[in-house]
């Protein structure tokens, strides 16, 4: 990759960065406070306590993107942005114009996709079947 297309996706990277913080800032100044008694009954604090649940929550993704826009940062600085993790492969310029702090390619990240999610549907079915053994001794004793 050319020096003016890194130049282009650190700029991407920058202007990414800089709109989540504004973001990140905007919704935790305008956050409402946790279980503030004055501010009605307990629906209202329970509405409120809601609100500020989804807003740190929405913080955390915001974080998380924060971090992998710093990452990808670092990756134009050491000169391996651009390049799939996993199997060393050019990333397509066409995902990273999309997504530009991606550290996959397109087939392994489908692979990584996949496993995942066998491993999550097998996780369910071990831990279902432990549950349901588990209530069958519950139901000897």
């Amino acid at each position: 990759m050319t020096r003016k297309e890194l130049n282009v996706f650190k700029k991407q990277l920058l202007n990414e960065k800089a709109l989540l913080l504004q973001g990140i800032g905007a919704k935790m100044k305008g956050s409402p406070k946790t279980g503030d008694p004055e501010g009605g009954d307990v629906c209202d604090i329970a509405s409120s306590d809601r609100e500020r649940e989804l807003t740190l929550r929405l913080s955390e993704r915001g974080r998380e993107k924060l971090r992998e826009i710093e990452e990808a940062l670092e990756r134009i600085e050491d000169g391996s942005f651009g390049t799939c993790e996993m199997c060393g492969c050019k990333i397509p310029k066409g995902r990273l114009k999309v997504m530009p702090f991606s550290t996959t390619c397109v087939a392994c990240k489908s692979k990584e996709e996949k496993q995942r999610k066998l491993y999550e549907g097998s996780a369910d079915y071990a831990l279902a079947r432990d549950l349901g053994s588990d209530m069958n001794k519950e139901d000897e004793d």
